[in-house]
């Protein structure tokens, strides 16, 4: 579709007018331009955060339904590889918006301008989207537009996916009316139509692999039903991939994979030569066929940023996780942890049939932040001392005036603190400068009257009249000013409350279903530093930026998030899925030293079953004992 005229003169508008305020943001420069929407820079002027703002750019109903829809859902699925949307909303003068964070990333459109992307990259970004469609999957969204600008790459390596104005969900408005030129795109299913019905997985699975295909080849994707030259003709090393792809894009729904996170498994699987020549560190041709390392969020969108603790940390999970994974070695070690106990499975390792093995790191994570609060300004008036010299001045902005000096991470309580330059003399309107009053003891005229009773002749008490000066002006008539306290002058002053506050925020990786116990007694201290908690790369890490989302809501217009210090712990973690007796069981190695958590399927029930008999039986030659002896 073109873009409309009121929405290139809306357009034309925010580029005229960098500093212009939207609501609460401040317009800085235009950064890009989607589908829809206009991206411009701008700065949360409440909290002083970089924000990205969308600004719809296209005016016609469906464009509008689209952009709404986006927001709507982005605002309530929650992903750290989807681009989240913190901000909606109207505003008369552009009309609708959304306002995402300010993320280090560039579309990954433009990456693929420059050429193929390398294997090992290809197989982390594909993971990830494949992640958040799963994610979306899970919660009865499909995309049905995933294509290389709708995805975004930061330097790290970390993928977010963008974009769900034409996704299709419980609350989809009808899009029936688009016409297929303005939606399908050389990654679109052939089978794609924008009805709800008719939407599912299979779809995004067709999709990723066609992102897949270009990424590895450097070109397009051949047209829905085309056949899908081989990748081998370029590299010979990604012949492995092809029939990954074939199956990702086959015209037929049904023979695709069952989800897109089989499907990335499935690439990466073909792709382990390529991944081992990328890598110093691990050797995924000599693993398990079903073995598998994830990255955690924050590996990929931090391990550059943070420092060698961190990073120590990270290189010694993948070398235990290369360790764990090689051909036969958890048999081994399950064979060894049979024979070290007398009630455990014996040949345990001959005895599974492994289905799967994911190693991973687990975090937790603790914020201190550091609450400022300054009120608003109020007036008060004071009498000007008789020495007080006072110099014309601008009041200056309330964040800047200076305040004592604390501790860190100190708690203050309220103190009352001068605005600098906001003090001005003033004439005292009790006594207009004069600095005295009319007397209010003698009304001015300088002497009191007393009557007193006095005795005369023959006992006789008479009145008799009294006067004095005015013992409070002492005959004068006037006293001082109790206003001014007789300088003449009245002081006005600016002053606000000042006081600060820490708070301590505590949130972890999602670890519902894996032993908690075992992770914390193994967690170990791995970052901890001072950080901005409106850098937007902090806030791709899902937890972390729940974290930050919660310490920031307690700022406002009189309150500000003034510093934060981050506290990162980790622990590392291997599951492994497999057979057991026919039955599907799962083990837990946690930690360095792989302490084994798994349920009572691990244990020789036999051996079980007669150390309770034996017991049982022990108890009651004992009962039978003393009764004998007191009998």
């Amino acid at each position: 579709m073109s873009t409309s005229r009121a929405g290139a003169r809306s357009e034309r508008r925010a580029a005229g007018e960098p500093g212009y305020e939207l609501r609460n943001y401040r317009l800085i420069e235009r950064s890009g331009q989607e589908e829809l929407a206009t991206v411009y820079r701008a700065t949360h002027l409440t909290l002083d955060r970089p924000v990205q703002v969308h600004l719809l750019r296209r005016k016609d109903w469906i464009s509008a339904s689209r952009f709404q829809l986006a927001g709507r859902l982005a605002a309530r699925l929650e992903h750290h590889n989807l681009q989240p949307v913190i901000d909606a909303g109207h505003d008369d003068r552009y009309g609708d918006y959304l306002v995402t964070p300010q993320l280090d990333a560039r579309p990954l459109s433009e990456i693929l301008a420059e050429g193929p992307v390398a294997p090992a990259l290809t197989a982390r970004i594909i993971t990830q989207i494949a992640a958040a469609l799963d994610y979306l999957h899970s919660q009865q969204v499909y995309h049905r537009d995933v294509q290389p600008a709708n995805v975004l790459v930061s330097e790290q390596g970390a993928a977010y996916l963008t974009n769900l104005s034409l996704a299709a969900s419980p609350d989809t408005p009808d899009l029936s009316s688009i016409d297929e030129a303005d939606y399908l795109t050389p990654y679109s299913a052939p089978e794609q139509r924008l009805t709800h019905s008719e939407a599912g997985a299979a779809l995004d699975v067709y999709s990723l692999g066609a992102l897949s295909y270009h990424l590895l080849s450097g070109e397009m994707p051949p047209a829905a039903g085309s056949e899908l030259p081989s990748l081998a003709h370029r590299d010979a090393s990604l012949a492995p991939a092809d029939r990954v792809l074939q199956r990702m894009m086959a015209p037929q729904p049904e023979v695709r994979y069952t989800s897109t996170g089989a499907a990335a498994g499935a690439l990466r699987q073909a792709l382990r030569a390529q991944l081992d020549q990328a890598t110093d560190d691990m050797e995924e041709g000599r693993w398990e066929t079903s073995a598998e390392w994830l990255e955690n969020p924050l590996e990929t969108a931090l391990g550059d940023d943070l420092d060698e603790a961190f990073k120590d940390f990270v290189a010694r999970s993948r070398k235990r996780a290369d360790e764990l994974h090689r051909r036969d070695v958890i048999r081994r070690m399950l064979n060894r942890w049979s024979r070290n106990g007398f009630f455990r499975r014996r040949g345990l390792g001959q005895l599974i049939q492994p289905e799967q093995i994911v190693s991973y790191n687990i975090y937790f994570y603790e914020l201190s932040a550091l609450y400022e609060t300054r009120s608003a300004p109020v007036a008060r008036t004071r009498p000007q001392g008789r020495d007080e010299r006072i110099s014309a001045g601008i009041p200056i902005d309330l964040w800047v005036a200076d305040v004592p000096e604390t501790g860190p991470f100190e708690t203050v309580r309220e103190q009352v603190i001068l605005l600098p330059g906001s003090t001005r003399a003033l004439t005292c309107p009790e006594c207009s400068g004069s600095a005295t009053v009319t007397c209010q003891e003698c009304k001015g005229k300088g002497i009191i009257e007393k009557v007193r009773k006095v005795s005369g002749p023959n006992n006789a008490t008479s009145n008799e009249t009294i006067t004095s000066n005015c013992p409070t002006c002492r005959g004068y008539g006037r006293s001082e000013c109790p206003a001014c306290k007789g300088s003449g002058n009245l002081i006005e002053e600016q002053v606000f409350s000042w006081s600060r506050r820490a708070k301590i925020f505590d949130n972890s990786d999602d670890i519902d279903d894996l032993p908690g116990l075992a992770i914390k007694r193994r967690l170990e201290p791995i970052f901890a530093g001072k950080i901005n908690p409106y850098t937007g790369v902090w806030h791709s890490v899902a937890p972390l930026a729940e974290t930050l989302r919660e310490a920031i809501k307690e700022a406002g217009d009189d309150t500000r998030l003034l510093d934060a210090e981050l506290k990162i712990q980790g622990a590392t973690i291997t599951e492994m899925d497999f057979l057991l007796d026919e039955k599907p069981q799962r083990i837990y190695l946690v930690g360095f030293d792989s302490e084994l958590i798994g349920d009572w399927s691990l244990l020789n029930l036999e051996r079980l079953v007669l150390a309770g008999v034996a017991a049982v039986l022990l108890v009651l030659l004992i009962i039978a004992a003393i009764i004998w002896l007191v009998g």
